[in-house]
């Protein structure tokens, strides 16, 4: 029996292809099944038809023959009518390597699947995306977004960090977090905690979710990265807050002075078959920034981490 999650009209998946034969027996099966099948067969109709009908779930062929089809996952992940939470699967004609998954999962492509599609396996892949879909659009939107901020809250962010564990998970790799906080003569006030906030997103990937996860913290969230990249995206964030002013020159609204960026980050590879709690992957690196404090030091890895 059927565990779809509840919704008021039939879900809609939106099939990008111009490979109209291969593909009869996805869309047959498909509505069968219940769901609303929309089809485009050429790349520079996909964007608009996915704003106005605002699908569940993009089926994009990877070779649409007048479209890139990674260019393409990145204006609908980038589109606000469309956003990052929903899923889109690249289908793929031939075993992809390793670079090919890495680049998919930089571009919001959330798994590969293989031509010709196992219909019975997808119909079970679209269940569980619709699941985690749903329950993001009947989350209230301020438990979700950080008000100061325009950030994830650290609800939001452990909710796109699941979305992003997922994706990991289908493209056989890891993910990190790096975790950092504004060291202020004073208390942190909402000029610097603005501050820190755009400097963040401004460094961060588009493919990585950032979030305010306590009163002054901030976590990114990197697909794709290692132990090694977390690093990486650490020093970068602390060398874009001294190169900007954060790290010692900028005064806040009430006269506090940001002296620099704490970091604590960690990584894990996340395994189909061992799923991982997203605020496990915070939480350690959310500790490692308070062993960091405690030490005196400005970057920390996790203790506990494991090599990914």
């Amino acid at each position: 029996m059927s565990t779809r999650p509840r919704l008021t009209r039939p879900p809609r998946v939106l099939i990008a292809s111009d490979q109209n034969h291969a593909l009869w027996d996805v869309q047959g099966t498909l509505g069968r099944q219940g769901y609303s099948v929309l089809r485009v067969f050429a790349g520079t109709a996909v964007v608009a038809r996915a704003r106005a009908a605002c699908p569940d779930v993009i089926l994009l062929d990877a070779k649409l023959a007048d479209s890139e089809s990674l260019d393409l996952s990145r204006l609908l992940r980038a589109d606000p009518l469309i956003g990052a939470s929903t899923p889109i699967l690249l289908l793929v004609h031939d075993r992809p390597t390793r670079e090919d998954h890495l680049s998919a999962l930089r571009a919001g492509v959330w798994e590969l699947l293989r031509q010709p599609v196992d219909t019975g396996a997808l119909l079970g892949k679209l269940e569980s995306y619709l699941a985690a879909k749903l329950e993001i659009e009947r989350a209230p939107k301020r438990s979700l977004v950080d008000e100061l901020t325009g950030l994830y809250t650290r609800r939001g962010l452990a909710h796109r960090a699941s979305e992003l564990m997922l994706q990991t998970a289908h493209h056989n790799t890891s993910v990190a977090c790096v975790v950092v906080a504004p060291e202020v003569r004073g208390e942190s006030d909402a000029g610097v905690l603005r501050d820190v906030a755009r400097l963040v997103r401004a460094t961060a990937r588009h493919s990585d979710a950032v979030g305010r996860v306590g009163p002054s913290e901030f976590a990114v969230v990197a697909p794709g990265a290692n132990r090694v990249g977390a690093r990486r995206l650490a020093q970068r964030l602390q060398g874009a807050a001294h190169a900007s002013g954060n790290g010692g020159q900028e005064a806040g609204e009430a006269g506090e002075v940001a002296v620099g960026l704490r970091a604590g980050y960690d990584a894990l590879r996340q395994l189909r078959t061992e799923p991982i709690e997203p605020r496990r992957l915070l939480g350690r690196a959310a500790r490692a920034l308070e062993m960091a404090r405690a030490e005196g030091k400005w970057l920390r890895q996790g203790a506990t981490a494991r090599a990914p």
